[in-house]
C-alpha cells in the first residue's frame, strides 16, 4: 500500500507542477479587462461609530483585498456584477454582504466587538482578520456546510495540523499537532467544554450544528485559557445574536447512503423592532446512524443517535448587555462488540482476523454495549463599559456531564443481570467564571487582565463500578495580555498563574483483604507565558513568530483510572507497582508561520513548529491482555518520559483560471521519546490532500454558483513507531492509503429563497484500509463508498410574522 501511496503523491506533485507552468504561461498572454466602476464604503464600530482603521476587506469573487485607512474608509476599481464583500477586524466578529455593482455602490459596514480576540487564517487569498502571533485555522461558510452530519472532531480535520483519536465512526476526539484530551482546550460558545475527558473513547458533547465558525488556534494557548490548552484550543462559534428587527431562519438536511444517517438542524433568530435591545435564538438538531459499512461487510453495533437543543436570548444597549445560553446535548453510541472477547485466546484470534466473526445487516438498532451521555450548559455573560477606560465582561457558567457505559458483558453472579443498567454511570459538575477587563489602545498598546476559577466534583452512581474515584478540582487563575501594534509590527505578551487543588477518594483494599478509602490531595502552581511578533511588511505576506512556555498538572484519570473501559482495560500510572507518580509537565512551545494572501493567483500558509514537553504522560497498549470478570481486553496503561514535537502544516491554493481552482493541504508529525532516545507511539501519519474545483454560472438563472470538484486524501503508512514494536503493540501499524472524493453543489434560487444543495462521495473506490488512530484497527476496517446529500436553506420571515 506504501508504493500506492508514493505513486499517488508523486502523480499529485507532478500534476501540480505541470500546472502551475501551463497557468503561468497562459497567465502571461492573458488580457485583463479594464474595470472602473467604484465599490467604496467606511467601517465602523457598531456601537461608537467610530472608524476601524486597518480593517480588511475581501471581494470573494475575484480574490481583491484591501485594508481600510486612517478613517475606515475602503474603496475598489471593480467590473459589473454581483459580489460578496467580506469585512473583518482583529476583536470584531466578521461581517459579509451581497451588493450588486452597475455603477457607483457605497456599502458601509457595523462590525460587532467579538469577546474572543484571535486572529483566523483562510487559505484561498483572503485574511479574515488583522495579523496576530499565532498560527489559527478557520472552518466557516460553505466549507463548514459540507461537514454537516459529522462529528465535531470529524469536521475539524478538514484543517492542516489537526486529526483526530478515532473509536469506530461515531467518536472523533481532536488532535492537534499530535496532542488531543486533556491537552486540547474547546470552548463552546466561549464556555470551556468539560465533561468527563478521562476517555479517549469520550468524543466532545457539543452539537457542531450550533456553530456558525469553527477556529482552531494550533499551538498553546495556555495564557489566555490555562494550562490544559497546551496543544491548542477549539473554538466553536455561534452566529452572534440577530441586532436588527425581524426573525430569520436556518434549515439544514443531511443524508449519507453508507451508514443511513440522516440529520437536520433547524434556527430560528429573532430581534424585536418594537425592543431593539431585545434578541433570541432557538435552535435544535437530530442525528442518527445505522450500521456502518466497511467494502466486504456491516459493523455490527456502530449505529448511533442524538438529539440536541440550545436557546439564547440577549439584551444589548450602547454602554451594556447582557445574553443568557442553554444548551442540552444527548447521544446513544454503540461500542463494538468484537473488541469484547471472553478469553484472551477469542481476543487474540479477533485481532488476527480480517474481518469481526460478528458481522450483521443493516440495522438501526444499538444493543450492549453502548454509551448514554447528556451534557447540558447554562451561561449567563454580560459586559459594561467602564467610560473611556475599556470595558468589563463577567462569564458564569454552569455545566453537567451525566455518562453511563454498558458493557456487553455481565459477570454471572451479577445481581443486576436481569435488569439494563449502567456498569459505569458517572455525574461531573462543573462552575466556572471568569472577570476580563479589556482597556481602550493607550499609545499603540490594547490588552486584557482577567481573573478565572473553576469547581468540578466528579461522582459515580450507586452499583457503578469505581473506574474513576472521586474527585474535586478546584482551580484559580489570574492572567495579563497585551498587545503592541506600531506600523507592520505586532507585538504580544501574556502571562497567567494558575493554583490547582485535586482532592481524590478511592475504595481499595489492603493486603489483609480488609476495604479502606484512600484519599490524595495534590497541588500544583501552574505558570504559563507567551511572547510572539508578526511583521506584515505589505499587503501580501505575514511573517509570525510565537514562543509560550506552560505547565500542566496531571489528571484525575492520569493517575488513578482502573478497570473495563469501552472495551479496553486503563491502568493509571500511580497505580502501576513500582511506578513513581506523576510530575506535572513542562513544555515549550515555539512556531514561525508565513502566510501569503490576498493575490490574484497563488496563495498559502506554511507553519513550521517544535514543542518540547518533558515529562510527558501518554498512553501505551500493552501486548499482554487483561483477563477479568467481565472477559479479556486489550490493556493501555499512562507513562511518563520526555518528548519533543517537530512538524510542519502546510495549506496553498493557485487560481488558475478565473473558474479552476487548484489547492492542497499537508502536515507532518515528527515525535521523539527522548529518554528512550526512539519514535513516539501514537503519532499522525504523513498526510496530503489536493483538490481541483471548477465553478461556474456565478450569478445565470435559477442556479447560482455552480461546481464540481475531485480531490485526494492520502495518508502514509506510520513507519516512525518505538524500536522492537512487536513488543509494545498487538498489531503493527496498518499499511497507508488513499481515498478519491467528489463533490459537486449549486444554489437554487426558488423566487427569492436560496436552496444550496450539494452532493459528496468519499472513497469512491470503495477502499479497504485502517487507520492507525482508530481504536478499532485491531478488529475492523474503515468505512467503504458514502455519498452524503446535503440541502441548506436560509431563510427571512415576512415583516408581518413580526
Amino acid at each position: 500500500m506504501d508504493s500506492r501511496f508514493l505513486a499517488v503523491a508523486r502523480a499529485a506533485c507532478a500534476l501540480w507542477l505541470w500546472l502551475l507552468a501551463a497557468t503561468a504561461v497562459a497567465q502571461a498572454a492573458q488580457q485583463v479587462p479594464e474595470c472602473t466602476l467604484s465599490l467604496s464604503g467606511h467601517a465602523t464600530d457598531h456601537e461608537s461609530r467610530e472608524g476601524l482603521p486597518g480593517a480588511t476587506v475581501v471581494l470573494l469573487e475575484t480574490q481583491q483585498a484591501t485594508q481600510t485607512d486612517a478613517a475606515g474608509n475602503y474603496h475598489f476599481h471593480v467590473c459589473a456584477g454581483l459580489y460578496h464583500v467580506q469585512v473583518s477586524y482583529l476583536g470584531y466578529s466578521p461581517e459579509a454582504a451581497e451588493v450588486r455593482v452597475a455603477g457607483a455602490v457605497i456599502r458601509d459596514f457595523q462590525l460587532h466587538p467579538d469577546a474572543i480576540l484571535l486572529n483566523s487564517a483562510l487559505v484561498q487569498g483572503q485574511r479574515t482578520a488583522a495579523p496576530t502571533t499565532q498560527p489559527t485555522a478557520v472552518l466557516a461558510g460553505q466549507a463548514l456546510q459540507q461537514t454537516r452530519g459529522q462529528a465535531l472532531g470529524e469536521a475539524l480535520q478538514k484543517m492542516a495540523g489537526v486529526t483526530a483519536i478515532q473509536t469506530g465512526p461515531g467518536i472523533f476526539k481532536p488532535m492537534v499537532h499530535g496532542l488531543h484530551s486533556n491537552r486540547v482546550t474547546i470552548l463552546n460558545n466561549g464556555v470551556r467544554q468539560e465533561g468527563q475527558q478521562w476517555g479517549v473513547e469520550h468524543g466532545p458533547e457539543i452539537d457542531p450544528f450550533i456553530a456558525s465558525r469553527l477556529t482552531v488556534v494550533k499551538g498553546a494557548a495556555s495564557v489566555r485559557y490555562g494550562s490544559d490548552a497546551i496543544g491548542g484550543v477549539v473554538l466553536v462559534e455561534p452566529k452572534p445574536l440577530r441586532d436588527s428587527a425581524g426573525i430569520s431562519a436556518d434549515l439544514s438536511l443531511v443524508g449519507m447512503s453508507n451508514n443511513g444517517l440522516g440529520a437536520t438542524s433547524a434556527t430560528l433568530d429573532g430581534n424585536l423592532r418594537r425592543l431593539p435591545a431585545l434578541s433570541w435564538r432557538a435552535q435544535g438538531s437530530l442525528r442518527r446512524a445505522g450500521t456502518m459499512r466497511t467494502p466486504d461487510y456491516y459493523l455490527k453495533n456502530s449505529g448511533f443517535a442524538e438529539q440536541n437543543f440550545s436557546g439564547a436570548v440577549g439584551w444589548r444597549k450602547p454602554t451594556y448587555g447582557l445574553e443568557v445560553f442553554y444548551s442540552q446535548f444527548n447521544t446513544r453510541i454503540g461500542i463494538l462488540p468484537a473488541s469484547h472477547a471472553e478469553s484472551k485466546t477469542d481476543l487474540l484470534l479477533a485481532i488476527a482476523r480480517t474481518e469481526p466473526l460478528e458481522t450483521t445487516g443493516f440495522s438501526y438498532a444499538i444493543d450492549r454495549a453502548y454509551q448514554h451521555v447528556r451534557h447540558d450548559v447554562a451561561k449567563l455573560t454580560g459586559f459594561v463599559q467602564t467610560g473611556a477606560a475599556g470595558q468589563f465582561q463577567l462569564t458564569l457558567a454552569q455545566q453537567t456531564d451525566f455518562r453511563d457505559e454498558y458493557d456487553k458483558f455481565r459477570p454471572r453472579n451479577d445481581n443486576l443481570a436481569s435488569l439494563n443498567k449502567p456498569e459505569l454511570s458517572y455525574t461531573n459538575r462543573t462552575s466556572t467564571a471568569e472577570l476580563l477587563w479589556e482597556h481602550k489602545p493607550w499609545h499603540y498598546f490594547r490588552g486584557s487582565v482577567g481573573l478565572a476559577g473553576t469547581y468540578q466534583a466528579n461522582r459515580y452512581a450507586n452499583g457503578s463500578r469505581q473506574f474513576i474515584p472521586y474527585y474535586t478540582n478546584l482551580i484559580g487563575g489570574a492572567f495579563w495580555i497585551e498587545k503592541w501594534q506600531w506600523g507592520a509590527w505586532l507585538l504580544e505578551g501574556g502571562l497567567r498563574l494558575d493554583r490547582r487543588d485535586l482532592a481524590v477518594k478511592r475504595g481499595d483494599r489492603a493486603a489483609n483483604g480488609a476495604f479502606f478509602v484512600d484519599r490524595s490531595r495534590f497541588q500544583y502552581t501552574t505558570p504559563a507565558a507567551s511572547l510572539g511578533a508578526t511583521y506584515d511588511p505589505s499587503a501580501h505576506f505575514t511573517f509570525s513568530l510565537n514562543t509560550g512556555l506552560t505547565r500542566r498538572a496531571p489528571a484525575a484519570n492520569e493517575r488513578f483510572s482502573e478497570g473495563v473501559h469501552n472495551g479496553m482495560y486503563e491502568l493509571g500510572n500511580d497505580l502501576i507497582p513500582g511506578a513513581t507518580p506523576l510530575l506535572p509537565e513542562t513544555a515549550l512551545n515555539t512556531g514561525l508561520t508565513v502566510n501569503w494572501h490576498a493575490n490574484p493567483r497563488f496563495n498559502g500558509e506554511v507553519t513550521v513548529y517544535q514543542n518540547r514537553i518533558l515529562d510527558f504522560i501518554y498512553q501505551v497498549p500493552l501486548t499482554e491482555p487483561v483477563q477479568t470478570v467481565r472477559g479479556s481486553h486489550i490493556s493501555w496503561q499512562y507513562l511518563q518520559t520526555d518528548a519533543t514535537f517537530r512538524g510542519l502544516d502546510l495549506s496553498t491554493s493557485y487560481q488558475l483560471t478565473a473558474d479552476w481552482l487548484l489547492s492542497a493541504k499537508g502536515s507532518v508529525v515528527r515525535t521523539r521519546d527522548t529518554r528512550a532516545d526512539e519514535w513516539q507511539i501514537l503519532m499522525p501519519a504523513d498526510r496530503l490532500e489536493t483538490t481541483l474545483r471548477y465553478t461556474w454560472g456565478h450569478d445565470r438563472g435559477p442556479l447560482a454558483g455552480r461546481y464540481a470538484q475531485a480531490g485526494v486524501y492520502a495518508v502514509a503508512r506510520q513507519t516512525r513507531v518505538p524500536d522492537h514494536y512487536e513488543a509494545r503493540d498487538l498489531l503493527a501499524p496498518p499499511a497507508g492509503y488513499a481515498l478519491l472524493n467528489a463533490e459537486i453543489g449549486t444554489t437554487i434560487r426558488w423566487g427569492r429563497l436560496p436552496v444550496e444543495v450539494s452532493l459528496t462521495g468519499s472513497n469512491l473506490l470503495n477502499q479497504r484500509y485502517r487507520d492507525y488512530l482508530n481504536r478499532y484497527r485491531y478488529f475492523t476496517d474503515e468505512m467503504g463508498r458514502n455519498v452524503s446529500l446535503r440541502v441548506h436553506i436560509p431563510l427571512e420571515l415576512p415583516h408581518k410574522l413580526h
